[in-house]
């Protein structure tokens, strides 16, 4: 297995006050704790939403649990204040002041832009918002689902014929959150060059637009509306699910020698001269799925992938969650890991994808319990016993 960073992670030191709820900015905040950054995450009395979601670990969210690792909760009503006199205090020490809370949320609170850098100057401020901070759509209120339609994921998803169908994972959240920490970093190296602190902008439906920037270019380059395509390619062939004897695998082939290979192996030199060149099996992608289709239904997927995979094709199997997790590679990349919770006990999790000099980033921590280190942190702050004790109780 990839060992975890036991060194200070490129981040250490960097203090990220994070006013998140559900998924975006918490996400780019563990991202940014998986590299050793103090995460401090500012949760009103009840909480950020996401604790509400099940399935529940001793009455603690599995849906929080798997977004906020390597933090600490600092639970403060900024509507009291005494309280929000001490969070004023707290984001003067801030390097990054993230947030994807309801546009206006952050200026109600005292704690928009111009008043971040008021008492902060050098502070990194980004905002993960739904549409962007500005323009006609800035004040809708968004979800992910919502930004699948609005960027033309929907209309792409699934077989030809096909109702609408979104992606099953929340890939909005997660691709804003990622461009989110991103954005942070170069911002926080810029600050470090020029001096100021700069403001990050990302949204939700944005990043959407960006990953699917290849069928953006199928359609600019066609001029409408590319068709429904399953698991199909629409720039190879053959490139997606087959069904074997027993169940799914996937094949892609990217090139014409790669193609030719394919033939050898399963006895089919008739398909290479049929179809010589990818715009060929473009052409005649029913015809050539429908002669490979029979072939593959002769055996398992197995040993289509072991045949497949032993000529240097580009093959898999079709996993299960919980299979895909445990597989030989993902275990050996440490993207399965575990850890001791106070309350939840021991709670399984996705590992970080990012390594660094062959470490895998992760933070050492579990994710909080509400208000877990709020004792902690006014005290750093310079909190009396007095004070702490009113604002705990």
């Amino acid at each position: 297995m990839t060992p975890t960073m036991n060194t200070p992670g490129p981040l250490a030191g960097i203090r990220v006050v994070e006013f998140g709820n559900l998924i975006a900015a918490p996400y780019a905040g563990m991202l940014l704790a998986d590299l050793g950054a103090d995460v401090i995450k500012v949760e009103p009395p009840f909480g950020d939403l996401g604790r509400g979601f099940g399935p529940f670990l001793a009455e603690e969210s599995a849906f929080f649990l798997s977004v906020n690792r390597g933090k600490r909760s600092v639970c403060l009503d900024p509507k009291d204040p005494e309280a929000h006199r001490w969070l004023v205090e707290l984001v003067k020490t801030a390097d990054v002041v993230l947030s994807n809370l309801r546009h206006g949320a952050m200026e109600r609170m005292g704690f928009g832009e111009d008043d971040v850098r008021r008492l902060n100057p050098r502070a990194v401020y980004a905002v993960v918002s739904a549409f962007g901070a500005d323009g006609p759509y800035a004040e809708r209120v968004g979800i992910d689902v919502i930004f699948q339609g609005e960027s033309g994921m929907i209309s792409i998803t699934g077989h030809e014929g096909d109702p609408p169908q979104k992606t099953a994972t929340t890939i909005g959240d997660f691709v804003a959150a990622t461009n989110a920490a991103l954005a942070i970093t170069a911002a926080l190296w810029d600050r470090d060059r020029s001096g100021r602190g700069r403001r990050v902008d990302v949204s939700l439906r944005d990043g959407l637009f960006a990953v699917q920037a290849g069928w953006y270019a199928l359609a600019f380059a066609q001029g409408g509306q590319p068709p429904r395509m399953g698991t199909a390619s629409p720039f190879l062939a053959p490139n997606q699910v087959f069904q074997a004897a027993d169940g799914p695998f996937t094949l892609a082939v990217v090139s014409d020698r790669q193609f030719r290979r394919l033939c050898d192996v399963i006895d089919r030199p008739d398909l290479a001269e049929r179809f010589p060149t990818n715009a060929d099996r473009m052409r005649h992608r029913a015809e050539l799925t429908e002669a490979l289709a029979a072939v593959f239904a002769r055996d398992e997927a197995e040993a289509w992938v072991e045949k497949l995979g032993a000529a240097g094709l580009p093959v898999g199997r079709v996993l299960g969650l919980l299979e895909a997790i445990d597989d030989p590679q993902a275990v050996h990349h440490g993207m399965h890991v575990t850890y001791e919770h106070p309350r939840a006990g021991r709670v399984d999790a996705v590992g970080s994808p990012l390594r660094i000099d062959g470490e895998q980033a992760r933070a050492a921590d579990p994710p909080p319990v509400l208000g877990q280190h709020t004792a902690e942190i006014l005290t750093e702050l310079g909190a009396t016993p007095e004070e702490v004790a009113r604002l705990t109780r």
